[in-house]
């Protein structure tokens, strides 16, 4: 039954999506298609455009002094992409999947934000997000096993691009690899994958091979699983626009 249901139709269930006050962002700019792993933008390359993500998926990290990096966000259609205070970007970020977004000029965005004042205070509200589940996310990685950031994670894919099938049962698609999944939350891709194999093991969850998400089968405990060392089990999105 659980194998039959993995290749069922799914309905979109997820929270996440494009927002009505930035619906005229859609109307200006071009389109620009990434293949998987293409640079949209790069920290500290002058910030001279706002991408809002169509289809796929794009990562924003910021690269370690080790040269490794720390996945900051996950971004999906609705999304916004290089929102920063300042005249340079303040985080890369690439494409997961093969993805598109729509970008549009600081200048043209100046002119509707001046001629749509509820666009202006929206991108200030999600700039203010961004800083709030900044802060969030360093004592939520500080604090949490991995367990705990595993099931957060899930909980969180499902919010924002969660399915539900026949079956009453969520999938999350996961576009990303299992390497991604530990930049962003802090983990080796072993531990990764040997803490899915234990949520696999006791029943919570079942991996859609090939690897491309998961099948919750137990929210419950999932929803424990995530929640074991006290409140905030996962964070809110960064940068969204959604």
């Amino acid at each position: 039954m659980r194998a039959a249901a993995t290749n069922r139709a799914f309905d979109r269930v997820g929270t996440g999506g494009p927002d009505a006050t930035f619906d005229r962002l859609d109307t200006v700019g071009a389109i620009k298609h990434l293949d998987p792993h293409e640079s949209l933008v790069l920290e500290g390359d002058g910030a001279d455009r706002l991408h809002r993500v169509l289809s796929g998926t794009i990562a924003g990290y910021k690269a370690t002094a080790d040269g490794r990096r720390q996945i900051l966000a996950f971004f999906y259609p609705g999304d916004l992409v290089g929102l920063t205070v300042g005249e340079r970007y303040a985080y890369s970020a690439e494409a997961v999947d093969h993805a598109s977004v729509r970008s549009v000029p600081q200048a043209r965005l100046r002119e509707l934000t001046a001629a749509a004042p509820a666009m202006r205070d929206g991108l200030l509200e999600a700039l203010c997000r961004e800083v709030s589940a900044a802060q969030e996310r360093l004592l939520w990685l500080g604090r949490k096993t991995a367990r705990e950031r595993l099931a957060g994670f899930l909980l969180e894919c499902d919010s924002r691009i969660g399915k539900r099938n026949r079956d009453g049962q969520h999938t999350v698609p996961l576009p990303m690899s299992q390497l991604e999944i530990g930049d962003y939350l802090g983990l080796a891709s072993e531990t990764v994958s040997r803490t899915l194999a234990e949520l696999v093991r006791d029943g919570t969850v079942e991996i859609v091979r090939p690897f491309s998400g998961v099948i919750i089968w137990d929210r419950r405990r999932l929803e424990r699983a995530a929640d074991e060392g006290g409140p905030s089990p996962y964070p809110a999105p960064l940068f969204s626009g959604s």
